[in-house]
């Protein structure tokens, strides 16, 4: 039965659930709001306060940069900033991490329903990290604060900074072991922080006295208030030079142009539901378990709908907060369906509806662990987020649009943070932020990159190694990219990363690292997923005598000791003088079957040293002449051997013209849905609904869009999803398999599915025909 309105807000309230306001929203009459606007602007006056304000944000983050000492925000821009309506409404946001826009407003509509019976004042500030209200897990601190103008809030400007260290069981806040929220850092309400323009001490030294850096966090706290101090002043000084009227009708005609934009765009989709399903390994230190996460959009007309339906419910120190899975979508959205709005989104967020089921990884009820989410949760939820809508986009009626399908980055954070007494004798906590660093996943029509950053983080940096070894007591050996690494297909992903390093005159604990062995980043229409994460730890080494041979080692094949193997969600380890840690951060995942790939990207990628020369020949079938030019032919019988072995392995007979079949000319009918460049759905002359494949040309399933259950599939092992993956029984105790589906007719591969034996397989799309 469906809730009242009152039934839904005394639900959602923030304190056994997630906080999820419903308009109206329940505002003292003690808080005047100004909501006087002009309608009409005209284009250079709108054009110059919509510039400004976009400046507004961009300076409260340089402002940041500036003041900032946390490394995490200092160095990877791991912060937000944003600018709201006089009810918190999301009017745009910076180009810094893209899920804190999901707890911005949040946080706003929170203070304005829960904190106005004492009057929100000029030189207030609203400070808070409660992942039921507005965190995506407690590290993520946010401050708020209102534009007043004559006595009434004109708008609000609000900023989400990560912290270095915020308190609970593990240095670095990311606290893996946690059963409970209750081991996790403490989550604080909105409280003010600032009052009339002065910081309450009391509430700051409550604030400080949870956290192993605390001078570190209060210098922080003044960047935040800064940064929000600043674009206030900004606010007022165009509000004295333009009116409030025209400022705020430029802020109206920002979220007016942006809803125009996303209603643009859902013209060409068609109604449908398209989904995602992934697996989290390993609640919390000791577990050995496996849990399902689904995400699914639905587009209704103008509306999208988003969904958790499915998803196990909340369990160990692996959960999502609601507001960072909402933002995780909304990063998705920004990034790669409205990137001309330069953030400014907030008119396409009413045709939003988000529908999550209380109680799971990624809408988690009060008293779970959530502090690891900025780890292991909240990127899994980016990474299906840009999956479900690059599918959506897939599926559109424009063939531009549909060449804006991404695909994922990695669905984990990969990280090790280590702490300890660092080389000048001082206490300390170093976050190693080389995931950073990035990879992209696929597209339609190009392959991915190396070291090009990520998409939901467009400011952020890769760390400076030297700032590292200054900082911290270690010394790096090496920092490469991981080759043959990336998911292949048509177009590939890109490589992840891969470095070593050892203790150097301090004492180091690594306290948090990544180790997981569950595929995780799929890959679109057939391409294989990206690499998993591993911390790898070579104790009682040889690297001093090598130094001491003048021998910088640059890979751990050249370093001699006893290799200790890391577990998922691991228990600290003391480091010696003569331990080596090597770890990488994962790849991104292909675009399509690889069998598909021009021989001479293949060649080049060779070349170039992404891909070895054995994965040339073994994933995409290119055979190289001696000379190092592809052989032309014997690509093509090598090709055609690893299609007919598919039928083989899928225990089907391959047609005997196969060669001829892959060589037809396919006409796509006007009234089909093209699916991405391998399905197509069509309803024949008895109004019968099939999909084809796009190679061939044949029916892969008749009578329904469930294609995988037309497709042949072949049941495999973990490690058939690449290179560097591993048997999973080292992590976990359940089964798990990897599925590829292919055309019955031709064997394209159309898509590749981790499964445990009880569930069925995901169905990935449902179009409204």
């Amino acid at each position: 039965m469906d809730k009242t309105l009152a039934e839904l807000k005394d639900f959602w309230n923030g304190k056994e659930h997630a906080y999820i306001p419903f308009k109206p929203l329940n505002i003292s009459p003690n808080v005047r709001l100004h909501k006087e606007y002009e309608e009409e602007i005209d284009p250079i006056t709108f054009e110059v306060i919509r510039h400004s304000l976009w400046g507004v944000n961009q300076e409260h983050g340089k402002v940041i940069e500036n003041l900032a000492v946390s490394p995490i925000t200092l160095e990877t821009r791991d912060f937000q900033t944003s600018l709201h309506t006089e009810e918190g409404d999301i009017i745009l946001f910076g180009p810094y991490l893209q899920y804190f826009s999901g707890a911005m407003d949040l946080s706003i509509q929170y203070v304005l329903e829960h904190r106005g019976e004492q009057g929100i004042n000029e030189g207030d500030m609203f400070l808070q990290n409660d992942p039921w209200i507005g965190a995506p897990h407690q590290p993520d601190v946010g401050v708020c604060a209102p534009v007043v103008w004559e006595g009434k809030i004109f708008c609000w400007v609000s900023n989400v900074m990560h912290q270095n260290d915020i308190g609970g069981i593990m240095p670095g806040s990311f606290c893996q072991n946690a059963p409970d929220v209750f081991s996790d850092p403490p989550s604080f309400p909105p409280m003010k922080i600032v009052k009339e323009g002065k910081i309450d001490p009391e509430l700051e030294a409550i604030y400080l006295r949870a956290s192993r850096t605390p001078n570190n966090l209060a210098l922080d706290l003044r960047a935040a208030i800064a940064g929000c101090h600043a674009s206030q002043v900004r606010i007022v000084e165009m509000l004295k030079k333009y009116g409030p009227m025209k400022v705020k009708g430029a802020m109206r005609k920002m979220m007016t142009a942006s809803e125009a934009a996303f209603m643009d765009f859902m013209k060409s989709i068609p109604d449908g539901t398209w989904s995602e399903r992934v697996y989290q390994e390993v609640a919390l230190t000791g577990d050995r378990g496996v849990y399902k996460v689904e995400l699914s959009v639905t587009k209704k007309g103008g509306t999208l709908i988003f969904k958790n339906k499915g998803t196990d419910p909340q369990v160990g120190a692996i959960n999502a907060p609601f507001c960072g899975w909402r933002g995780t979508i909304l990063s998705a959205l920004n990034v790669i369906l409205l990137p001309d709005q330069m953030g400014a989104i907030g008119g396409a967020i009413p045709h939003l509806k988000f529908e999550p089921t209380p109680g799971t990884l990624t809408c988690p009820d009060y008293g779970a662990a959530v502090s690891p989410a900025g780890i292991y949760s909240n990127e899994l939820a980016i990474s299906m987020a840009n999956s479900v809508i690059s599918k959506m986009i897939m599926s559109s009626m424009d063939p531009k649009l549909r060449k804006m399908a991404l695909g994922p980055t990695p669905a984990q954070w990969h990280i090790n943070i280590h702490y300890g007494v660092n080389q000048r004798g001082d206490y300390y906590v170093g976050p190693m932020l080389e995931h950073m660093i990035g990879t992209t996943g696929a597209t339609l029509d190009r392959d991915g990159s190396f070291a090009n950053g990520l998409w939901w983080v467009p400011e952020g940096k890769g760390p400076n190694i030297e700032a590292c070894e200054r900082d911290w007591p270690i010394l790096y050996l090496y920092r490469n990219e991981h080759q043959d690494s990336a998911g292949s297909g048509r177009f590939r992903g890109g490589n992840g990363g891969i470095l070593a390093y050892i203790p150097y005159k301090g004492q180091v604990t690594l306290g948090t690292h990544s180790s997981e062995g569950v595929p995780k980043t799929v890959g679109l229409q057939g391409g294989l997923p990206g690499s998993r994460g591993d911390t790898r730890i070579i104790k009682n080494s040889n690297i001093n005598s090598l130094f001491s041979q003048g021998k910088m080692p640059a890979s751990t094949e050249e370093i001699q000791g006893q290799e200790t193997l890391t577990n998922g969600k691991g228990m600290p380890i003391d480091l010696s003088d003569t331990d080596i840690v090597e770890w990488n951060w994962g790849s991104s995942p292909g675009y399509g079957d690889e069998l598909d790939r021009d021989p001479d990207l293949v060649l080049k990628d060779v070349t170039d040293r992404i891909i070895s020369e054995e994965a040339a020949e073994l994933t995409y079938g290119v055979k190289l002449t001696s000379a190092g030019y592809v052989d032309e032919e014997a690509t093509k019988i090598k090709r055609l051997e690893i299609r007919k072995n598919r039928f083989k392995q899928c225990q089907a007979s391959a047609p005997d013209n196969l060669e001829d079949l892959l060589s037809k000319n396919i006409n796509i009918p006007n009234d089909a849905i093209q699916i991405g460049d391998y399905m197509f759905v069509h309803k024949n002359s008895r109004e019968i609904t099939n999909v084809h494949c796009s190679c061939c040309g044949e029916v892969i399933s008749n009578g329904s869009q469930d294609f995988k259950r037309g497709s042949l599939i072949y049941e495999g092992t973990i490690q058939e999803a690449g290179k560097h993956f591993v048997e999973i029984d080292r992590y976990v105790d359940q089964s798990l398999s990897f599925f590829q589906f292919f055309c019955p007719t031709c064997a394209t591969r159309l898509a590749t599915e981790i499964k445990r034996p009880q569930d069925d397989h995901s169905r990935e799309f449902e179009i409204t025909l």
